[in-house]
């Protein structure tokens, strides 16, 4: 291009998220990890068993939401990607326990500190993102979303139709990886007049 040969790359960085020829995440997950932990580790050095509500401060504010970062584009379908980024939370939530012996378990420490999996995060994040194309009527997004024009077992008007799909690139898409979460939501849910009225229906599902 105007006597520059350009190079030739598997992976490209766009706007924060790598995507690669094969239209897979493993790459962005291994990037996204290796910088949660490090901030994870600065973090271990420069508090030595902070409590449990300064580790969620830190831990909400720093590291989360490099694992969260555009999450509505890329999803870890591997299990060993799945695990290797839920490994991230587990390390963090072991701050105020140090080497204890006794420490509790990582579901018991979800618990204690009132955190989901990331796993029910995505998810989460999932529902809000349809919630805000479907409802809110962004322009950009309402066209990725097909509704059912009928349904015998309606539960609310927004009831997505089932897309067809060949690859599993794009069986894990949004708007097939949301189907079913989102079509069972209670009328109620569904029909929450803003954002944060939502995300409180939903949480207390």
């Amino acid at each position: 291009m105007d006597g520059v040969v350009l190079t030739r790359t598997n992976s490209q960085l766009d706007l924060g998220v790598i995507v690669n020829s094969e239209l897979t995440w493993s790459d962005h997950i291994v990037s996204v990890i290796k910088k949660a932990n490090s901030l994870g580790y600065l973090l271990q050095r420069s508090f030595i068993k902070p409590s449990v509500s300064t580790t969620l401060k830190l831990y909400k504010n720093f590291v989360r939401p490099v694992l969260e970062f555009a999450n509505n584009v890329w999803w870890p379908v591997l299990i060993g990607d799945q695990n290797r980024l839920e490994s991230v939370q587990q390390r963090m939530t072991l701050l105020p326990y140090g080497n204890d012996p006794f420490r509790p378990s990582y579901s018991e420490r979800l618990i204690i500190m009132s955190l989901p999996t990331l796993k029910d995060r995505r998810i989460r994040g999932d529902v809000i993102f349809t919630f805000k194309s479907l409802r809110l009527g962004d322009p950009l997004m309402q066209d990725l979303f097909t509704l059912c024009p009928y349904s015998r077992t309606r539960v609310h008007c927004f009831k997505l139709k089932k897309e067809n799909f060949r690859t599993t690139v794009r069986q894990h898409f949004v708007t097939n990886r949301v189907f079913d979460t989102w079509n069972k939501l209670p009328e109620e849910v569904v029909q929450s007049p803003n954002v944060n009225v939502f995300k409180s229906r939903f949480d207390s599902l």
